[in-house]
């Protein structure tokens, strides 16, 4: 069983983020919740400058415990994230938090299971200032009464669902960390497990109609929505919700995944998730081509004979429909959506725009009223 095994075995059991590097500091392996958030840079740095064979352990009562340590030639950095995460919602069952003694006793089992040998652990403290490590400042809880969503919470909330529909799980879970961020789960009763409750009941709906969409047959998904509900009424507690709702979320990501894997050729899904991965960067059909591993002139037939549509109008559907959003949703200057959205140029994404659907970004975004 190699380093990357354990640690991955390690994370499951424990919920802890740990962080894999090699001799020259290059990220190797992560393993962590898809709601945790990544290692602050400047944190980053500065544990890999001071890394050594000994455990060193410190605490930040905004950040959490963490530790550092080298194996051979691996270096790790294993994080018992705090709470202190800013944004517009409640925060407190993000990343559940544990004590000193607990996540010693943890290292200890992980330095065991990946070298058979007993960890020494250092004294010392890594010298760490608030700005080598925070990121965000923390934003106090808002009452049951305060909470407003935001344009950019309905944005985040369509691409997420977006993920659901395409089936794709990394465009889900970078846009669920995204919508969870924006807070516009809010707090739907002033009991707290109560209010858990509804958030998972409301979330479960949304992502069955996104599933529907995605071409889920109706009753299968309906079914797969009352078992959730079902299982989230029956709970006496719900230790994160965050991580809750996502795995419910997931759930119908892999269905919708499976059921177009069925319908469509492989070839022709695995493009289709590489734009919609991609859809920023992505410049030409070679280019995805390669991605699949099959000529540019077979992917194109066999594209537009599955689809009824060619690689370029569908990437160019998808361009238009995350610009559509952008225009929606946020108030960014539409040169800056024209370069979030893969075009060179502001004219460039003006004229494709208009011809799609009409009417020029400026005019779409004023006629929606929002």
């Amino acid at each position: 069983m190699d380093f990357t095994t354990i640690t991955d075995d390690f994370h499951d059991a424990t919920n802890l983020s740990i962080f894999m590097f090699n001799e020259q500091n290059k990220a190797i392996h992560t393993a962590k919740m898809a709601v945790a958030p990544g290692l602050p840079i400047g944190l980053e740095t500065k544990l890999l400058q001071n890394i050594n064979t000994e455990i060193a352990i410190s605490i930040f009562s905004r950040i959490g415990a963490i530790a550092s340590f080298k194996l051979s030639k691996t270096k790790f950095i294993v994080w018992a994230p705090s709470n202190a995460i800013a944004g517009n919602g409640k925060y407190d069952d993000k990343i559940p938090l544990i004590d000193f003694n607990t996540f010693k006793a943890q290292l200890n089992l992980f330095y065991i299971a990946l070298d058979q040998t007993a960890p020494a652990f250092s004294t010392n403290q890594v010298d760490l200032t608030d700005y080598d490590i925070i990121d965000r400042p923390n934003q106090q809880l808002e009452s049951f009464n305060e909470h407003k969503p935001s344009h950019n919470g309905y944005l985040a909330e369509q691409r997420m669902l977006l993920g659901v529909e395409h089936g794709n799980l990394n465009e889900f879970n970078a846009n669920y960390v995204i919508f969870m961020n924006q807070g516009n789960f809010g707090i739907l009763a002033p009991d707290d497990l109560r209010s858990k409750k509804n958030i998972t009941v409301a979330a479960t709906t949304l992502f069955t109609r996104a599933a529907i969409r995605g071409g889920m047959f109706a009753e299968d998904a309906y079914n797969l929505s009352d078992e959730c509900i079902k299982k989230t009424e029956a709970k006496r507690n719900i230790t994160n919700i965050y991580e809750y709702t996502r795995t419910i979320g997931e759930r119908f990501v892999k269905n919708v995944s499976q059921i177009k894997r069925q319908n469509i050729p492989s070839i022709i899904y695995r493009a289709q998730e590489y734009i919609y991965d991609n859809l920023a960067t992505v410049k030409n059909v070679d280019e995805i081509a390669q991605s699949v591993g099959c000529s540019k002139s077979y992917l194109m037939h066999l594209f537009k004979d599955t689809t009824g549509i060619s690689v370029i109008e569908f990437l160019i559907a998808q361009k238009m429909l995350s610009a559509k959003q952008l225009l929606l949703f946020t108030q960014l200057p539409i040169s800056e959506i024209a370069t979030l959205v893969g075009y060179n140029n502001q004219s460039q994404l003006s004229r494709t725009f208009k011809k799609m659907t009409g009417l020029s970004p400026l005019n779409f975004r004023k006629n929606q009223h929002i």
